[in-house]
């Protein structure tokens, strides 16, 4: 009974907190506290494996999200009639075993000693002669060619060289011959019967062992590591090069949760609830394959969803429906809030605003970063009245970023995305349950209540466009940025964009949502990896041209990073 009497004070005096202005939150309970830690306990366990999208740790994330839901009395609204809203992608191509390479007397380790590349079709070559073509470029403008006149190529297997005669930089004369694709096809032309690539160029990456798309159609090619290059310069007699490859569909899972207040507009409140798995994808970690937990990012987003939804349902206001989602594929390019936001099972235009949750749980020196505060003129007013446990806040104005809110920005909704900072253990296996601040956990979620709180008499939200900026919280990866939006599931050839930033290099040189850029200075780009290597080539003041393509015409433009 006195527990009863305590908590019925506690919500009398919480009621009239809410009509004062800049008054602090009510202390995080003690119950909030222990089920925050069961919930970024049991998503960062290891027997999750690190919760990749269309991995069996996902499937048990997303049960204990449907149970959550389930509990708290939400209301499912997918077409699936329960709270999973399934989505495909296409996810790395599959390697098989049988996939070989021995050469002489000497039989090399998949994975570890060679691997196949995104150039590379199915095949398998025995018996051949092994040919050094050089570069294996031939440029007929500069008065070059690795290839000798006359010479019979016809059935041979080609070692080449992933670099260029003066190296890969944007000064380069050769840049524009660099495209491994170009190179492998002429190789097809001189009759190879296979490529065997190799990289000794200390300033070159290695080209990328995972990849989504192979050749369809020509021969096998494989990448061999640096430390076999001089037995293969001997050019030995090749015994067999195998390559066995399949494309694979995958499915992942968004969980969407639906409060009906019966109110004409409705608030999403959201957060990713998938990471890295064992962090072959995105990963930070140098040392081999290991789960990656990912506690702050984003098991702490994904547990202020769920408490939000509790508090909502039991004591939130009721001017605005709630939709909670736990999204999916966030790290592997915003895939589930994109495909949320396309095949949404509420109308996008009753949606009021969006509130995206995305590594909360590290709350230091009561710091506390806001992204997004212009995209509507009432961010800025209302976060100045809320005063919660003395938080400091950091803000940014753009609506677009590296999380889930961008997806919902680019459809004109008004977004705020919630954020306490980068850390040492960012996408790395060190980020695990016993690292998170749930104090600061429970008291940033206190603050988002206060939030909604004040937002629930305000009506619609007006929504405003904004220019992209440089965010000093994410760690910066280039010296300079287009400011597109790419559409990470696009599959090429060549990278779609989902958005333009207005003021960003791309808008002023005339680009716009829905063109493929196919091409940047004299390198093709093929798809978004080939986009990031181009773009680490440039630097601030460089200007080059672009060549894009929109609907069916290819249009060459000009622009200065």
């Amino acid at each position: 009974m006195k527990y009863l009497t305590t908590s019925l004070i506690s919500m009398i005096l919480w009621s009239v907190w809410l009509e004062l202005p800049a008054q602090p939150c009510p202390t995080p309970s003690p119950e909030l506290l222990k089920r925050l830690r069961g919930h970024v306990e049991f998503l960062a366990d290891d027997k999750l494996e690190g919760r990749d999208t269309d991995s069996q740790g996902e499937r048990l994330a997303l049960d204990y999200l449907n149970m959550a839901f389930l509990s708290i009395g939400l209301k499912p609204v997918t077409a699936t009639g329960n709270y999973g809203q399934p989505f495909s992608f296409q996810g790395p191509v599959e390697v098989a075993q049988s996939t070989q390479l021995t050469v002489g007397e000497q039989v090399f380790e998949l994975d570890k000693d060679f691997y196949p590349i995104q150039q590379s079709a199915n095949g398998e070559v025995s018996g051949k002669e092994l040919v050094n073509v050089g570069f294996g470029i031939e440029a007929e403008d500069l008065d070059y060619s690795d290839y000798q006149e006359g010479e019979d190529y016809q059935g041979k297997v080609f070692l080449m060289n992933f670099s260029a005669p003066d190296g890969v930089h944007p000064h380069s004369k050769y840049l524009k011959y660099h495209d491994l694709g170009d190179r492998i096809a002429l190789a097809i032309k001189k009759g190879a019967a296979g490529v065997i690539v190799y990289n000794a160029d200390d300033h070159l990456k290695d080209p990328l062992a995972q990849f989504k798309k192979m050749s369809a159609e020509g021969i096998p090619v494989v990448f061999i590591i640096r430390k076999h290059i001089d037995f293969f310069k001997k050019l030995p007699q090749l015994q067999t090069l195998k390559v066995s490859m399949k494309e694979v569909q995958k499915t992942g899972y968004n969980a969407v949760a639906f409060l009906d207040n019966e109110a004409p507009m409705t608030v999403v409140i959201g957060g990713h609830y998938d990471h890295l798995g064992w962090g072959e994808e995105g990963s930070l970690h140098q040392e081999g394959r290991a789960i990656h937990n990912g506690a702050d990012d984003n098991a702490s987003g994904t547990a202020a969803v769920i408490e939000l939804a509790r508090y909502l349902k039991e004591h939130g206001p009721k001017n605005n429906n709630y939709l909670f989602i736990g999204f999916s594929g966030e790290e592997k390019g915003l895939l589930g809030s994109k495909y949320f936001v396309e095949n949404s099972p509420i109308d996008l235009a009753t949606i009021n605003y969006m509130i995206n949750m995305d590594m909360i749980g590290r709350l230091k020196d009561q710091s506390l970063i806001i992204n997004g505060v212009g995209t509507s003129p009432i961010w800025k007013e209302v976060l100045d009245k809320i005063d919660c446990f003395d938080i400091k806040l950091s803000t940014t104005e753009s609506g677009v970023g590296p999380s889930d809110h961008s997806s919902f920005y680019l459809k004109d909704i008004p977004v705020l995305h919630f954020f306490t900072g980068a850390h040492n253990d960012y996408h790395k296996p060190s980020d695990d349950a016993d690292k998170v601040n749930y104090q600061g956990l429970a008291e940033v979620i206190a603050y988002i209540e206060s939030l909604i709180q004040r937002l629930d008499d305000k009506g619609e939200i007006e929504f405003s466009k904004t220019q992209q900026e440089n965010n000093p919280n994410r760690p910066a990866r280039f010296s300079v940025t287009l400011g597109v939006i790419p559409s990470y599931a696009f599959e090429g050839p060549g990278m779609k964009l989902d958005g333009v930033t207005e003021g960003k290099p791309a808008h002023a040189a005339g680009m716009q949502a829905g063109d493929i850029i196919l091409q940047l200075g004299e390198l093709k780009i093929t798809d978004i990896m080939a986009y990031m290597r181009a773009l680490g080539l440039f630097k601030k003041g460089d200007t080059t041209t672009a060549i894009i393509k929109r609907g069916e015409e290819e249009v060459e433009m000009e622009l200065t990073f």
